[in-house]
C-alpha cells in the first residue's frame, strides 16, 4: 500500500495477507476401471489458507443431475484443515464418460467458510466389463483328477480363477491352477479329488494382471460333477496291493507287486491335493515295500495313488 507523501509508519503500509480462496488444482483421476475411479488433487492448506470442505460432483457426460461427494468438515466447521488429496468413486457405470469438477471451502479466521469458485470440468472414461470364459467344463478321467476347459469366446482378459469344492452345502472352497491361469490357456488339470465325491466349481476373470476390483461381473454358473471310482486300468501290471494297518493312528505299511518292468510314481496327497510323500520308481519290476510315518500330519483322510503308464490306482488311507 505505497505512499509517496507518506512520512510516519502507521501501520497502513502493507495490507493485511489473507488467503485467495483458490479453485483446487491439480485435478485429475486415475486408478479408473469398470465401476470406480479415484478422483486427486493438490493440498489447498497452506501458511494463509485452511481448507474446511472439499466437494466433488459428478455424472455421466449428457445426464442432467449430477452426484456430490464431500470431504473434510460440514461448512462453516473450521476446526482442523481438511487435509484430503483423493478420493474413491464407486458404483460407476461400465463404457461410459464422466465429467466432474471440484470446489473448496476455506476459513476466513471467524468460523465462517468461504468457498471457491467450481474448477474447470475435468473427463475420464469408464472401462468395459471385464468378460468372463465361455463355455466352462470339467471331464474326469481318473479318479482323483479333474480336467477343465474353457475359451476365450466372451473376449480378452489377463487371467481367469477356478474355485471348487465338494458338493455339499457347507464345503470349503479351493483354487484350481493357485491364483489364476492366463489368458490363452485353456486348460487346468486339479489333482487330489476323492473318487467317488461330487464336486461343483465355478470361474471368474480378471482384466488387470495385479488382480485388484477390474473383474468380470460375477462368477460363472456352476458346474457339477462326480469323481470316477478307483480305476484300474493298470491293475494287470499292478499286483497285491496291500495297505495295513488301515486305519492307523501313525506308520502305514504299503506293498504290491509289479508283473513287468514299467516306470511308477507312488505318491501320498492329503484332501486338498498336496503331496506328503512322493517316490519314483524307474524300470521297477518286483515286490516293492515301503513304511510311511504320518505321525506330524493333522488326523483325517489321506490318499495312496500309483500311477503306471495305463492308468493310477487308487486307495484311501485313514489317520487316527
Amino acid at each position: 500500500n505505497y505512499n509517496p507523501i507518506a512520512t510516519t509508519d502507521d501501520g497502513s503500509c502493507i495490507y493485511p495477507a489473507t488467503c485467495a480462496n483458490l479453485a483446487p488444482t491439480g485435478l485429475h483421476a486415475t486408478n479408473v476401471v469398470q465401476n470406480r475411479a479415484t478422483i486427486n488433487w493438490d493440498n489447498m492448506n497452506d501458511s494463509l489458507c485452511m481448507v474446511d470442505q472439499y466437494r466433488i460432483k459428478f455424472r455421466a457426460v449428457g445426464s442432467s443431475s449430477w452426484t456430490q461427494k464431500n470431504m473434510g468438515q460440514p461448512v462453516n466447521s473450521c476446526l482442523w484443515a481438511a487435509n484430503n488429496t483423493n478420493k474413491l468413486i464407486l458404483n460407476l457405470t461400465p463404457s461410459t464418460q464422466y465429467e466432474y469438477q471440484m470446489k473448496a471451502w476455506y476459513c476466513d479466521g471467524f468460523g465462517n467458510g468461504v468457498g471457491s469458485a467450481w474448477t474447470a470440468l475435468e473427463y475420464f472414461t469408464t472401462e468395459d466389463d471385464c468378460p468372463n470364459v465361455g463355455n466352462l467344463q470339467v471331464s474326469s478321467a481318473f479318479s482323483t483328477q479333474a480336467t477343465f476347459t474353457w475359451n476365450g469366446s466372451n473376449g480378452a482378459y489377463s487371467f481367469t480363477r477356478i474355485k471348487a469344492r465338494v458338493d455339499t452345502n457347507n464345503g470349503t472352497w479351493f483354487n484350481v491352477g493357485g491364483t489364476g491361469v492366463n489368458y490363452g490357456t485353456f486348460t487346468k488339470n486339479k489333482n487330489g479329488l476323492n473318487p467317488g465325491s461330487s464336486y461343483r466349481a465355478q470361474a471368474r476373470t480378471w482384466c488387470d494382471p495385479a488382480g485388484g476390483p477390474w473383474k468380470s461381473p460375477q462368477w460363472t454358473s456352476l458346474i457339477y460333477w462326480t469323481q470316477p471310482t478307483i480305476r484300474l486300468e493298470g491293475g494287470s501290471t499292478i499286483a497285491n496291493l496291500e495297505v495295513y494297518p488301515n486305519p492307523s493312528k501313525d506308520v502305514f505299511n504299503i506293498t504290491f507287486t509289479s508283473e513287468e518292468v514299467q516306470n511308477l510314481k507312488v505318491k501320498v496327497l492329503n484332501v486338498v491335493g498336496e503331496e506328503i510323500i512322493s517316490d519314483n520308481l524307474q524300470q521297477f519290476i518286483g515286490e516293492y515295500t515301503k513304511q510311511i510315518n504320518l505321525t506330524n500330519n493333522a488326523k483325517g483322510i489321506y490318499f495312496l495313488e500309483i500311477e503306471t503308464g495305463d492308468g493310477v490306482i487308487n486307495k484311501k488311507l485313514i489317520l487316527q
